[in-house]
């Protein structure tokens, strides 16, 4: 782990992921929901960077949403980039540069051209000399206004999980003997130790009740995911205040969390914590505390560059005129939702209603609220419960619909790259939305039946002679299906629930 890779894990490529989290409509929600000016117009020109990209594939789904505006994505894996730059020709993304870079070369520009900047998965994961660069390169680079997102493991949540990170690296490396190996299967092996360990219920592992849910999390996780968030030589939890010190010499200030739900200290914390929290003057420390008060083990901040405060009347205008829409069907709203500060109720009488029409179309805040069955709960309980279904990827808060069309066109073209993918691995599963300027996640089955329907053929058939054709075979009540005739009847049975569930979302959001 020494060379170019600087002490990040090399010899393991990460994996390829969409990171909702990045989409500019999600980001520009949270900041208005926090009271500030959003740093661009969405449906116009904007400049958006991820630094320390991967594979590429959050920036290629949104440059694809949103074609007049320019991504640049850096890297420095050049295979991450390779593969990013072929996705990038064959789904005509003239709109986004797939750079092989470290921080160092990309930071040459001083030209401050950046509205909004992502560091996503990599704050933790790098040197403290290369966090200097990124934020010499913030300072230099984003625009008076610019956005910034970063995520980091936090304190003191991570200090639950510090020595079973160590477990997984020394394990790693005393596997390897400084020898070249398979680093997947030496990462299974650690894993697998790992939880060997955890049986024994001593010491560490008897006081320490969230690392069997861990372990038994990892032992799903795939061991290039494992490799890149685990085994780097740097690996550093932040408390949030020493973050926001660090980009200050950027003259960045925090703005919020960038998950909604997270911005209502109601949800984790009673009157008496947050009272106690209020009594700090300084924002940095009241976020600290606030982390201490709920062990929070990992935090998605934004931090603004001279940004504006809005007027509590243009907040509240600019919300009304937000647009909504529903991911899923309006049946799959629960009732209750499993979230990170435990089971929340969904009131039926509020949600019900308000699910159904955000499965009816892409309506603002203003016109949800004048309907009289969400009119009688009030603004605010409305724009509540937006808050809690975007952040749980129930819904998400969409563009402005002038333009829809030549970002549908644009689109088009990237979802036909991915869907084509499809008919030989599944190694890209997101589709971009040109309602909502971010992706959608389709299976390598639902993939299948979409390309069949594009080419006149019978989906099931179709999807069978490519799965088979793969050596893979599908399961029901957890039996292997072993007949090409069974498999294609269950086929059959996914494609009308597809038909009947999912069909109807994808086109609500500009993908069919």
């Amino acid at each position: 782990m020494t060379g170019w890779t600087e002490g990040y894990v090399g010899g393991i490529d990460y994996i390829r992921a969409f990171y909702r989290e990045l989409s500019p409509s999600l980001l520009s929600f949270a900041l208005l929901l926090r009271g500030w000016r959003p740093p661009a117009d969405l449906g116009g020109a904007f400049a958006y960077a991820e630094l320390g990209c991967g594979h590429g594939v959050s920036s290629a789904v949104l440059a694809a949403a949103h074609p007049a505006a320019r991504f640049e994505a850096v890297d420095f894996n050049p295979a991450h980039i390779a593969g990013a730059q072929r996705l990038a020709a064959e789904a005509g993304l003239g709109n986004a540069a797939f750079l092989e870079e470290n921080f160092a070369d990309h930071a040459a520009s001083g030209v401050k051209d950046l509205d909004m900047v992502a560091l996503h998965g990599v704050w933790s994961w790098v040197s403290a000399e290369n966090r200097a660069i990124l934020v010499d390169l913030l300072r230099r680079r984003l625009k008076p206004g610019g956005l910034v997102f970063v995520s980091y493991n936090a304190l003191p949540g991570t200090l639950a999980y510090m020595p079973l990170r160590r477990i997984l690296v020394e394990h790693t490396a005393n596997q390897l003997g400084g020898r070249s190996g398979d680093l997947a299967e030496k990462i299974e092996q650690a894993v697998g130790f790992a939880g060997r360990l955890a049986a024994l219920n001593a010491g560490w592992f008897r006081q320490t009740d969230e690392v069997p849910a861990r372990l038994e999390s990892l032992a799903r996780k795939s061991p290039n995911y494992i490799a890149h968030e685990y085994l780097n030589s740097d690996w550093t939890a932040f408390y949030h205040a020493d973050v926001a010190r660090e980009l200050a010499g950027a003259k960045l200030d925090f703005a919020g969390p960038s998950v909604p739900m997270e911005q209502i200290d109601e949800l984790a914390l009673d009157p008496a914590a947050i009272a106690l929290i209020q009594e700090a003057r300084d924002p940095a420390y009241r976020e600290t505390l606030r982390d201490v008060l709920t062990n929070r083990a990992f935090r998605r901040d934004l931090f603004v560059k001279g940004a504006e405060r809005l007027t509590p009347a243009e907040r509240t205008e600019r919300l009304r005129a937000t647009r909504f829409t529903l991911l899923v069907p309006a049946e799959d709203v629960p009732e209750v939702a499993i979230t990170p500060v435990g089971r929340l109720p969904f009131p039926p009488d509020l949600y019900g209603p308000l699910a159904e029409s955000l499965a009816d179309g892409v309506p603002s805040l203003e016109e949800l609220t004048a309907l009289p069955a969400l009119a009688r709960h009030g603004e605010e309980a409305v724009l509540r419960a937006l808050m809690m279904l975007t952040s749980l990827a129930l819904a998400s808060p969409a563009l402005p619909e002038d333009g829809l069309a030549a970002r549908k066109a644009h689109a088009d073209r990237f979802n036909d790259a991915v869907l084509e993918r499809n008919r030989t691995d599944d190694t890209l599963g997101t589709l971009a939305s040109p309602v909502i300027g971010s992706g959608v996640a389709v299976s390598r089955v639902e993939a299948l039946f979409l390309v069949a329907q594009r080419r006149g053929l019978d989906p099931a058939a179709f999807a069978w002679e490519r799965l088979s054709t793969d050596g893979l075979a599908l399961s029901r009540d957890g039996v292997r299906l072993a007949s090409a005739e069974e498999n294609v009847a269950e086929l059959r049975g996914r494609f009308g629930s597809f038909s009947r569930r999912r069909v109807p979302v994808l086109k609500r959001l500009g993908i069919l």
